[in-house]
Parts: C-alpha cells; structure tokens; sequence
C-alpha cells in the first residue's frame, strides 16, 4: 500500500457549488492523482451539506479507476452527528463479479455479490468523477451511447440490493464552446444524459420525450465545469480547478 501511494502524484484538484434555485445548498471538494505506471486515476472527494435539522452531512467518496477507466474500488462514507455508514464496492474483472459491502449506522454488516457486465459504472453523490464512463469505451457522437450505471438507495440502514440502470448519452456541441461561470470563460463541451427507455415505435404514437440533464464538461479526464436540472432548478457548477501537471 505504501509503495502504492508513493508511485501516484496529484494532478487536479478543485470544488464546486451545488445551488437550487440560484440558493447554496451543498459544497464539493476534490483532488485527483494519478498512478505513474499504470496510468490510472483516483478521485477522493468530500461533501457538506445541511440537513432540515440543521446538523452537518458529510459525504466522502474514494473512486478508483483502472487504465480502461471501470471502477475497481469505491468507498463512500457519510457522517451525520453520530451516525456513521460506508458503502464499498470492489470490482473482480476475471470473473466480472462486483462485491458490494453496507456497514450501518448500527454497525450490522451485508455483503452482496453482484454479476455485471465488463463495462459500467458506479454512481455517487459526487460530481467530479461522475462522468468518468464516457472514456470506457469509444463514444459515438452521431447517435445515442448507452451505459450501464450501478447505484444503491441504502442511506443509513440496508433497505435494498444495488440496482443497474441504462442511461444514454448524447454529445450536443461538436467542439468546445465558451461557458461562462461566474464572470469566469470556459472551454466546455456540451452532453445530455437521460434514462434509456424502449420507445413504442407504432403508428400515430408521440415521440416519447424524457426528462434530461445538461452536462458540460472539461477537457480534463471528464470533470464537469457544469451539471444542469432545468427541469427542477438544480445547478452544480465549478468553483474552482487546478490543473496541477
């Protein structure tokens, strides 16, 4: 472990804001290294936000990537007063098996082995690493691109196995364009992402049309600068980002 973390150096780092409605609600800090020899990447995020009752949630997340950028480790903790959870999953890519382990708020323990297919991806609160799939495999900008995304509605007690979900994902603009956050000019390059759903393709049926979300995204290993909710007002956008190479 040891000699791990010294052959990895730190590349990025950054924050961002989450608003509704023009209104601070949470806050995102995040580094990213970077593996010397093997060349992958490792996101360590930490979140905060306020609850209705007014304590302090907080959200760390570890989100390892191998070279081909599916997730081989990811470790989410929250901490609310005296409540704590972690979730993590490990990726075993012989025989494709992800093993997903919930520690309670109670300290009772369920482990789940889970049959996934060679390429997804593992949904977090988090938005720095939350676009790291688009890289798993070549992207077709003519048409829709459908992955699959692991993720798990256990909060602080195990309610459910994880479930797996399609989403499709479209490139808008073709080159970068200028974004401007905060008085600030960024080069950002526009996607939608929505559920995959099969449409009715019969006669005199409407063309389904399915709430999306905009994302726009860096030139730096997927980091969005921006995720947009035009539907319920929700806005994450950068704050700041260091590139450290």
């Amino acid at each position: 472990m040891e000699e791990s973390l010294k052959s990895r150096y730190k590349v990025f780092r950054g924050a961002y804001n989450y608003l509704r409605h023009g209104n601070i609600f949470s806050e995102e800090t995040f580094e990213v290294f970077k593996e010397r020899k093997e060349g992958t990447y490792a996101f360590e995020s930490e979140m905060h936000s306020r609850v209705a009752t007014g304590q302090l949630l907080t959200i760390k997340v570890t989100y390892n990537v191998n070279k081909d950028y599916i997730p081989v480790f990811v470790l989410i903790e929250k901490f609310l007063g005296e409540d704590i959870t972690k979730e993590i999953w490990t990726y075993d890519s012989r025989r494709t098996k992800l093993y997903y382990s919930f520690l309670d708020k109670n300290g009772e323990k369920t482990e789940v082995e889970l049959t996934t297919s060679p390429k997804f991806h593992i949904a977090t609160p988090c938005t720095s690493s939350s676009m790291l799939f688009l890289r798993s495999k070549k992207f077709d900008s003519t048409s829709k691109n459908v992955y699959s995304v692991w993720s798990s509605r256990n909060k602080w007690i195990f309610e459910d196995e994880p479930t797996v979900q399609n989403i499709s994902v479209q490139k808008i603009s073709t080159t970068f364009e200028t974004l401007v956050v905060d008085d600030q000019k960024l080069q950002a390059m526009e996607y939608r992402m929505t559920e995959d759903v099969e449409e009715d393709t019969s006669k005199n049926k409407e063309p389904l049309i399915l709430p999306y979300i905009r994302i726009f995204l860096s030139k730096h290993v997927t980091i969005p600068y921006m995720v947009r909710d035009d539907d319920d007002g929700t806005k994450i956008q950068i704050k700041y980002l260091n590139d450290l190479e």
